[in-house]
């Protein structure tokens, strides 16, 4: 008896001698899902870049083992692409159809443009993955549907939209935090460039010393507005060459046909491509 009473003594101390009430909902991890993980992405690529995203490192930010990840993305190559159509998700496709086609294009252009700021490292990656997701394609719609409109073949069409396209990721790729457009932001900087410039031996560099000024601004709006003009009164251009082209094409056919079928004697010339007698 002795004996027992020793040991129901030494369980006694040996137990923890602390209430612990159950964890409360506050303490609880919430839920791991898609969404979560695909924001979670675009976090480490907007904090630190697209390389500093790996399977491992996201799930030591979620805090979860990485085999939790692949319930929800087969790899990161599919992570990066649900990362690149959900910023593309961001881009207002709607515009008004009663606009100029080269107005449809700068508005979905200038916003493209603002996403893809918003949204440091993803520019870069878009230019070596084309994700092909539902957004992705609406986007894609969104462009090409003026592009088509301005009378441009199809071939045309095409490569239209890839110039503008790649246009607009080259520029958001130069960001607001690179080193050149920080040179230019920086007044103080900038005007020790523009001083450095006009220092240049004018023999080696007349052009320089003559315009760089011009060409070193803070002008960052004004350049993409600039540059964007310029693509689309060239492509407007041959637009317009490729319509007169066609109808210069359908006149001569028209001729080719009159020549070959002379009218009949005793019946009115007609006139090409008309149905009408001549008079």
């Amino acid at each position: 008896m002795a004996q027992r009473r020793s040991a129901d003594a030494e369980d006694a101390d040996s137990r923890p001698l602390w209430f612990i009430s159950p964890a409360g909902e506050e303490h609880r991890r919430p839920a791991l899902t898609r969404e979560h993980v695909v924001a979670e992405a675009l976090t480490v690529i907007g904090t630190d870049g697209v390389d500093a995203l790996s399977m491992r490192a996201l799930a030591t930010r979620l805090g979860v083992v990485p085999g939790a990840l692949y319930r929800h993305v087969r790899n990161k190559e599919q992570l990066r692409d649900l990362v690149l159509d959900g910023v593309l998700a961001e881009v207002d496709c709607e515009v008004d159809h009663r606009l100029a086609w080269t107005e449809r294009v700068k508005l979905l252009a200038h916003r493209l443009r603002t996403v893809l700021e918003n949204h440091p490292g993803i520019a870069g990656l878009l230019k070596i993955r084309d994700p092909l997701g539902p957004h992705s394609l609406a986007l894609a719609e969104a462009f090409l549907a003026p592009l088509h409109t301005a009378g441009l073949p199809d071939r045309e069409t095409g490569l239209a939209f890839s110039l503008v396209y790649d246009y607009i990721l080259g520029f958001a790729l130069s960001g607001l935090n690179s080193v050149n457009e920080q040179r230019v932001q920086d007044t103080e900087t900038r005007n020790q460039l523009h001083t450095f410039l006009l220092s240049l031996p004018a023999d080696r560099f007349p052009t320089l010393v003559a315009v760089g000024e011009h060409v070193w601004l803070n002008n960052r709006d004004e350049r993409f507005a600039a540059g964007l003009d310029t693509l689309l009164a060239g492509l407007e251009t041959t637009a317009c060459a490729g319509a007169v082209a066609a109808g210069n094409r359908s006149a001569d056919q028209d001729r080719a046909a009159t020549q070959t079928h002379p009218a009949t004697p005793g019946r009115p010339k007609m006139l090409p491509g008309s149905g009408r007698p001549t008079r």
